[in-house]
């Protein structure tokens, strides 16, 4: 196993020399796959918090016609524990989004310690995609169940022109909006509340109530708004359905009102185009107790919601 940059062979945090195979029998060779589990050790559960960049890819799940992250990850993965791995998403994200803390978790026997993990994985990574960090978790935990909620951000951009360092990671809007009527509706998306009307059509889940601890408008650079979403789990294309919402109050077709009246509807038809995929990040999954009262910052710079 090498180095990316193909500087030789992969030495683990410590410096001690190459990883080699869990069994002792040497490096670990590039062609891994004992097919499953050792049986001489106890299965281990690992928590991985991962960052992608969604250009090229087709989402989060893996599937037959297109690159996904999943497929991506189980291949790194397992060739660094020498089995196949399944790996848990915390959920699924659409071709074209992005993850700044997207959560999966995996059952190996391996032995494997959760710095060779990252460094072993990030070895077999496309640059569009890194293990930020790995961690021992309890035999129980599913980065899918065990999850409390979830931090989505949709970006906006307000520059008279589109620019193409920020087309990829943003929708491209235009000046002239009015953010601050936006920003005024957003209360009505807070609590628990049946968001029926932003589901994806057709997406088959036995519940359409979620419940929303956070919506906000902040300033997040230059010429960029950021529609900021914390919530106990979002429906599919729920999260951009939102942001494509709060493009048509900004531009003066809904208001307040409006919006209460949307969401009472339960149709998906009423609520309009879904915002394009670049602009959406999946920033943080919480597997600790939040409310409305209670939401860890991901950072304590983050800007001021915005009109406050």
């Amino acid at each position: 196993m090498t180095d990316a940059s193909g500087g030789g062979p992969l030495t683990d945090a410590s410096g001690d020399g190459p990883l080699t195979d869990a069994s002792g029998g040497g490096p670990l060779r590039d062609s891994p796959d004992s097919g499953s589990l050792r049986d001489s050790r106890a299965a281990q559960v690992f928590k991985l918090t991962v960052a992608y960049d969604g250009r090229g890819l087709s989402g989060w799940q893996r599937q037959d016609n297109g690159l996904s992250v999943q497929e991506l990850l189980e291949n790194a993965v397992g060739w660094v524990c020498g089995h196949k791995v399944t790996v848990t998403g915390s959920g699924r994200t659409d071709a074209g989004v992005h993850a700044a803390g997207q959560t999966a978790s995996f059952a190996t026997a391996s032995g494997r310690r959760p710095r060779e993990l990252v460094r072993g994985a990030n070895s077999r990574l496309p640059e569009q995609v890194a293990v930020l960090s790995a961690e021992e978790a309890g035999p129980g935990f599913s980065a899918r169940f065990s999850a409390t909620g979830k931090t989505y951000t949709y970006d906006f951009l307000t520059s008279p022109v589109r620019h193409p360092l920020y087309s990829w990671r943003a929708w491209h809007v235009g000046p002239g909006l009015d953010w601050g009527r936006a920003a005024a509706c957003l209360p009505e998306l807070t609590g628990e509340r049946d968001f029926a009307c932003f589901r994806s059509m057709g997406s088959p889940v036995k519940s359409t109530v979620r419940k929303i601890f956070r919506a906000r408008l902040c300033p997040a650079g230059p010429w960029t708004l950021r529609l900021e979403l914390v919530g106990s789990g979002f429906l599919r294309h729920m999260a951009r359905s939102i942001a494509g919402t709060v493009f048509r109050i900004a531009r003066g077709a809904m208001d307040r009102e409006g919006l209460k009246d949307l969401i009472s509807s339960r149709q998906r038809f009423a609520a309009g185009h879904a915002a394009p995929p670049q602009g959406l990040c999946l920033r943080r999954v919480f597997y600790e107790p939040i409310d409305a009262g209670h939401i860890p910052e991901d950072d304590p710079e983050d800007a001021a919601p915005f009109g406050e």
